[in-house]
């Protein structure tokens, strides 16, 4: 009897790897041309480790938590764009999104 695959939310090895590969070649061309921020970037670089891993949003949140804790308690940069959000974590993900740079 033949066995029978259910899907799954969860992605195949390679499948991950291709992922992680994509972001991390999106992340040097936005380096490139110096629109990635050096505040940004260890965010990114926690993204990028959980794209490797295949974790949702809510697993990397509840891993970050305390990053993210941080970044939210801070008040907005009003040298850059999306300065009307509520705190810098919201500055930062609508920042990384125009940048598509924001996986979920």
């Amino acid at each position: 009897m033949s066995k029978q695959f259910s899907d799954t939310n969860e992605q195949t090895p390679t499948r991950r790897i291709g992922s992680a590969d994509a972001y991390s070649a999106r992340i040097q061309e936005v380096m490139r041309y110096d629109k990635l921020r050096s505040s940004e970037y260890p965010l990114v670089m926690t993204i990028l480790r959980a794209v490797r891993q295949g974790y949702t949003e809510e697993r990397w949140q509840e891993e970050q938590k305390s990053l993210l804790k941080t970044l939210a308690n801070q008040p907005t940069d009003k040298g850059t764009a999306h300065s009307d959000a509520s705190n810098r974590y919201e500055q930062a993900v609508l920042s990384l999104k125009d940048l598509t740079l924001w996986p979920w």
